[in-house]
């Protein structure tokens, strides 16, 4: 395998000429990571069209990455969305994975699986930091599914679970409300009549008293505009299985003007874990995101327990410059941290 990949460096190069000269991005990364990883830099390209779907490929000091997705209408019924990950270190180790989505009427589902002989941070130095937990094992299968049903438009059921290093099952119930405010009522002022400005009257004109019995009742007053404020959202839940025993509950508010907050926890004898994260758009200016996250989660026995990351992005020129900065406590109870400054510059036609 070592020597395998250093051979498919042409290839990556000829597909590299050959995607700039499509609707592509372009990619650049610098990254440092403690412990162990160091300096590590990636180019790739991404937002290729390939055979009716969308592939992506990195290519790093490290090892070579490729993606492939592709999405399915199945009018009226719904769509399924499948996604397939392969990346190949230099000194041979495999990362394999997907995932599948879809949704057929009230119901929708999501199903992952990964195979690997090497750790995530061969890879991706931030894998440990990252705001999901992240399989840190060396070599294992790992896989996770959620199934989805639709009570309502604001209703719904969700049953499913995680394999891999720690298999447990999940239940619970999702909700989410709208939130409005009336709009204030614009007042209007009425011109006085002609005659009654200049004194001048008609029997018509002179009433001023109400009307006499049987007159036609005044029209209603119109009900008052309603203004969505936001979109609050509640969990509530269980966790069972290895290492795992406990009640899950969360909230969440988003605003139409990218506000988003969410905060939740698991709850249970000798379990506990909790997460956060705050999210806002054009807080550092036209076309940025800024996005914060913290999570503890002592439970999982395969991934960091404390982790908690900076995501901001900023339109600069042509492109879109990212920011990353992350960090926690390893299972070991060492510190750790890392960073990553990349680049993306849209190549090719533009629409």
């Amino acid at each position: 395998m070592p020597r395998v990949a250093p051979r498919l460096l042409p290839f990556v190069l000829s597909g590299l000429l050959a995607g700039a000269a499509q609707a592509a991005t372009l990619d650049f990364g610098v990254a440092y990571a403690q412990p162990a990883t160091g300096l590590w830099g990636r180019a790739g390209l991404s937002d290729l069209e390939v055979l009716g779907g969308t592939a992506a490929f990195g290519l790093s000091p490290r090892a070579l990455d490729l993606t492939y997705s592709r999405g399915l209408a199945l009018p009226p019924l719904g769509a399924v969305n499948a996604r397939a990950d392969l990346a190949l270190t230099w000194q041979g180790g495999v990362r394999a994975g997907s995932r599948l989505t879809g949704s057929v009427g009230p119901v929708a589902l999501n199903l992952g699986l990964t195979a690997f002989t090497v750790g995530a941070q061969a890879v991706n130095p931030l894998a440990p930091f990252a705001e999901a937990p992240t399989d840190l094992r060396e070599r294992g299968l790992t896989g996770d599914g959620a199934l989805r049903y639709r009570l309502s438009r604001e209703l719904v059921v969700v049953a499913g679970g995680e394999f891999g290093a720690q298999p447990h099952l999940l239940a619970g119930i999702e909700g989410r409300r709208v939130l409005t405010r009336a709009l204030p009522a614009e007042e209007t002022l009425a011109e006085p009549a002609v005659g009654a400005a200049s004194g001048e009257g008609s029997p018509a004109d002179s009433s001023a008293e109400p009307g006499p019995p049987g007159a036609a009742p005044a029209e209603p007053t119109p009900e008052a505009e309603q203004e969505t404020v936001g979109t609050l959202s509640w969990r509530l839940g269980a966790r069972a299985g290895r290492g795992v025993l406990g009640v899950t509950g969360g909230l969440g508010y988003a605003t139409e003007s990218g506000l988003s907050l969410g905060l939740d926890a698991l709850v249970g004898p000798q379990t506990f874990g909790v997460t956060g994260s705050v999210s806002a758009a054009e807080v550092l200016g036209e076309g940025s995101s800024l996005r914060l996250y913290a999570a503890y989660e002592p439970w999982r026995v395969a991934s960091t327990p404390l982790r908690a990351g900076l995501e901001a992005t900023w339109t600069a020129g042509p492109g879109i410059l990212g920011l990353t900065v992350s960090g926690g406590r390893t299972r070991s109870g060492g510190a750790g941290y890392a960073a990553r400054v990349s680049y993306a510059l849209p190549l090719g036609p533009q629409p």
